[in-house]
């Protein structure tokens, strides 16, 4: 998909309005300065482990504003030029704004199948935004990279025949 189904915007518009996408640096990228050096290493660590079983990478991304797009345009638009996923698109972006207090995600077209952009939104506001009002940004966080990976774990699990349990217990 070359257009943001939030603005309808193409990636060409969306990079007009953003220029270049800042740098990735892996499994988690905080530039908002909001975590310890042991928040991100116990993250990353999450992340290694749902793709290990998965296959899934599983990305964090804080920043301070997404201006001047909307955040659900700047998840999309990021995901997209960082080839999140690879060539199978089997991604997950975890995008926390500070100043718009938004917690967003953007599901991969590779994992659509398992866990599409509605459902994993509404895990985040219901198990994840409790601990971001709350100002818990790491713990907030890495529940919602634990969740998610739980999520996809299940019911890729499900998919493949085998017998599963819900991922809330």
């Amino acid at each position: 998909m070359d257009r943001c189904p939030y603005c309808d915007l193409t990636f060409m518009q969306l990079d007009a309005q953003m220029s270049l996408p800042p740098p990735r640096g892996g499994y988690v990228n905080d530039m908002a300065a909001l975590l310890t050096p042991a928040d991100i290493e116990r993250l990353v660590q999450r992340c290694q482990d749902i793709q290990h079983t998965t296959n899934a990478e599983l990305i964090v991304v804080t920043v301070t504003t997404t201006a001047p797009l909307k955040p659900a345009e700047y998840v999309f638009w990021l995901a997209n030029r960082w080839d999140m996923g690879g060539a199978e698109n089997r991604g997950l972006l975890i995008l926390l704004a500070l100043n718009e207090r938004r917690i967003e995600s953007e599901v991969g077209y590779g994992l659509e199948s398992l866990l599409s952009d509605e459902e994993s939104l509404q895990i985040l506001q219901r198990h994840v935004v409790p601990l971001l009002q709350a100002e818990q940004y790491a713990e907030g966080l890495y529940h919602a990279v634990d969740i998610l990976g739980k999520a996809l774990a299940v019911k890729q699990r499900a998919t493949s025949g085998r017998r599963w349990r819900s991922y809330f217990a």
